[in-house]
């Protein structure tokens, strides 16, 4: 899932959120993009006849009321037992959210050392951009690293055999688990 995409669910949530049309303004601020990141994601839900614009406000169609009732509902359970930064990562997780069990127990990756092994569980990053970058290196909520390497401002991870640079801000704000911990993912409880 890309940034677009990641963006069209947002402003879909977002709809059903305000309980009534939210304006560019409101998506910017809500979504952390730009006015032209809005205005993109808004061409893609016209042409999939899940929105239109009226004047600078999005209104859903039938069908995009549809869409955006699941992923409002979806996100409301997750919001309700995690809080709104978590639930706005595991919102396009999809069936990866088994994880989200052990939430709770996360700590920053961070904070793991070099040869430390772990399980990604939430990400409480807000940028939509951000989280597809993450996405697109295949670091999503319920994918096993290891760290590699630890640096003063980064932290190296293999990713099911890929090298990536997590910049160590935003490894402070990825949660995970470390697998050897008593009931991880993979591990005997």
């Amino acid at each position: 899932m890309g940034w677009k995409e990641i963006l069209m669910e947002d402003i879909l949530r977002l709809v059903k959120e305000k309980g009534s049309p939210p304006s560019f303004k409101d998506v910017v601020e809500d979504s952390k993009v730009t006015k032209e990141e809005v205005g993109e994601a808004l061409v893609e839900l016209e042409r999939k006849n899940l929105a239109k614009r009226k004047g600078d406000r999005i209104v859903l169609t039938e069908e995009g009321e549809k869409v955006a009732d699941v992923i409002y509902n979806y996100h409301k359970t997750v919001e309700r037992l995690f809080g709104h930064r978590v639930a706005h990562s595991f919102e396009h997780m999809g069936d990866r959210v088994g994880y989200i069990e052990k939430a709770e127990n996360a700590i920053p990756i961070s904070t793991f050392k070099s040869n430390d092994e772990g399980v990604l569980v939430s990400m409480e990053l807000e940028n939509p951009k951000a989280i597809a970058r993450l996405m697109g290196v295949g670091l999503i909520p319920g994918t096993r690293f290891r760290v590699i390497k630890t640096g003063k401002d980064t932290l190296v991870l293999d990713v099911s055999g890929r090298l990536v640079m997590v910049d160590g801000r935003v490894a402070g704000k990825l949660r995970g688990i470390r697998a050897y911990e008593k009931g991880s993912p993979g591990r005997p409880a």
